[in-house]
């Protein structure tokens, strides 16, 4: 279940900080989906990662 103090004004005020346009039509959606993924991000914290080694995704730009 998304998170509930999670306000539409909230992710308006994120979308604007970062240059995304939403329009107020779409903001209730756009807010239950966020508090939805922002939610199951929370479950990562709950993971056994003791031991686990970084792995690089991107290569060194410098390298090569």
């Amino acid at each position: 279940m998304p998170d509930p103090d999670l306000s539409v004004g909230q992710v308006q005020k994120m979308a604007e900080l970062v240059g995304v346009p939403i329009d107020d039509v779409d903001l209730p959606e756009v807010a239950n989906r966020f508090a939805s993924l922002m939610q199951e991000l929370d479950r990562l914290r709950d993971l056994d990662l003791e031991g686990i080694e970084p792995v690089t995704i991107f290569p060194d730009a410098d390298a090569g």
